[in-house]
């Protein structure tokens, strides 16, 4: 589990309905007795998140190298900047939680007033001094922010990571006009693909993975912190091809695989694919 060594003491509860009773599904997760949230039952101390998250997170532990996959990344953020922008007029106040190296943040401010935070010190500090981005390291639920001061909350690919989703949506309800945004990306343990595929379904990874969300239980979760729903889709992503052997051959494993390694010195590694598998899920909630 990475390394990190999880209390059985403290266990968390549904966040889509508040119930605490669930039953196991596999690969240490549960899934909830009233509504089918599946999701990882250990909570993670503070000093546990910022060990998972540290550098390795970016260099090896999840990504081969992240900043080597900047194209990638950039396509798949001017998509969301084209998706959002549906939602939140030219010159609104943008805030994206989990905004890693700000390249999501640095597309959108041609278009928005833009801020982020995440609790990755590395990659908060490449977006301030690099990107000269207006990004905070810290806790989303701590920051002092003033109702009425942003339009719309991002959470791209960072639900699934929250030790408690509810408590960070619960803010962003707080803080948001009736009206106001939140733009949330996931994956769909209820697609055909994850279904298909069960435990062996690449999206399964506790504990950085605590929360696997369907259709329906992301519904249920925003309605239950005052969103109403409004849009949803499956989206597809832009992977280098580097990335992927990765992934398939090396993630996890105390060494880089033969094949990754051929792959990067060839230069095919560099080459960006993109592609929709119906598993990753795109979000809109509207503030009642």
């Amino acid at each position: 589990m990475n390394g990190i060594t999880v209390s059985a003491s403290t266990f968390r509860s549904c966040v889509a309905c508040g119930s605490s009773e669930s039953r196991p599904l596999f690969r240490e997760l549960v899934t909830c007795c009233q509504c089918g949230m599946a999701y990882f039952p250990n909570r993670l101390t503070r000093e546990e998140l910022a060990r998972l998250y540290g550098p390795e997170y970016f260099h090896g532990a999840e990504y081969f190298e992240y900043l080597a996959d900047r194209g990638a990344h950039e396509a798949n953020f001017r998509r969301r900047v084209r998706q959002l922008a549906r939602w939140v007029p030219a010159g609104g106040r943008v805030f994206e939680v989990g905004c890693a190296y700000g390249l999501f943040l640095n597309l959108a401010r041609q278009r928005w007033q833009v801020r982020g935070c995440d609790i990755a010190e590395e990659a908060c500090r490449y977006a301030r001094k690099k990107l000269r981005l207006d990004v905070t390291c810290a806790d989303f639920a701590e920051l002092p922010l003033a109702g009425g001061e942003v339009d719309a909350f991002c959470l791209w690919d960072t639900i699934e990571h929250l030790d408690d989703p509810g408590r960070y949506l619960a803010r962003m309800a707080e803080l948001l006009r009736p009206g106001g945004i939140v733009a949330i990306t996931t994956a769909d343990i209820g697609s055909r693909l994850a279904r298909r595929q069960g435990e062996q379904w690449r999206q399964i990874h506790p504990p950085t993975h605590i929360w696997y969300f369907s259709r329906a239980t992301l519904e249920r979760t925003l309605n239950r912190f005052g969103f109403d729903p409004v849009w949803s889709r499956y989206i597809g992503i832009s992977r280098s091809v580097g990335q992927i052997v990765y992934s398939l051959t090396s993630l996890g494993r105390p060494r880089v695989s033969w094949m990754h390694t051929l792959c990067m010195k060839s230069g095919l590694g560099r080459i960006n694919l993109w592609s929709n598998t119906f598993d990753l899920l795109m979000m809109v909630g509207r503030r009642r």
